[in-house]
């Protein structure tokens, strides 16, 4: 079984993650996205990298690049190429594959959403998020049978790293 957690920008899913990876102890990777220091300028950039690495904040980790005027630009061949070999080595090297977060920026990244619904469909459990306001190829991983969503809010999001922690420590 998968888990993938979902709420509201901000609320501490990658806390959630950050915290589980500490309690399970166990080798992972897969991929992260995050904003750089320029988050909360109308021209800010989203990178990705190794979910076992640091946040790298250099020109070839950028995936989206945010525009005060028009629309973002998707660096689709990123996702296909970066995306799928960080994946790819997690399904080869990790006993827990981390995919932090999925949603519609990647939509037409086709071999990127392939290879996430290959991990998906194996069976090296993965923990993820799915961004709220995402739909289209995402509901792919929201209702596969594989998947558990599991709700983050202010309420229940400190009992959560525990919560999660036990349930995959069950396929270690």
């Amino acid at each position: 079984m998968h888990i993938f957690l979902i709420g509201e920008i901000q609320v501490g899913k990658s806390t959630i993650i950050d915290k589980t990876l500490r309690i399970c102890n166990v080798a992972y990777d897969g991929f992260r996205t995050y904003f750089g220091p320029d988050r909360g300028s109308p021209n800010q950039r989203l990178y990705m990298t190794s979910a076992s690495g640091e946040k790298v904040y250099q020109e070839e980790n950028v995936i989206v690049r945010f525009r005060e005027e028009g629309l973002p630009q998707v660096l689709t061949e990123r996702f296909d190429g970066y995306g799928v070999e960080l994946i790819h080595l997690a399904r080869i090297k990790a006993q827990l594959i981390v995919m932090d977060e999925c949603g519609s920026q990647e939509r037409n990244a086709f071999a990127f959403q392939e290879e996430i619904l290959e991990a998906i469909a194996g069976s090296i459990p993965i923990l993820g998020v799915i961004k709220q306001a995402s739909n289209g190829w995402t509901d792919q991983i929201r209702y596969h049978q594989n998947v558990k969503l599991i709700s983050v809010n202010e309420e229940n999001r400190d009992a959560l790293p525990e919560y999660i922690a036990s349930h995959l420590l069950r396929y270690f």
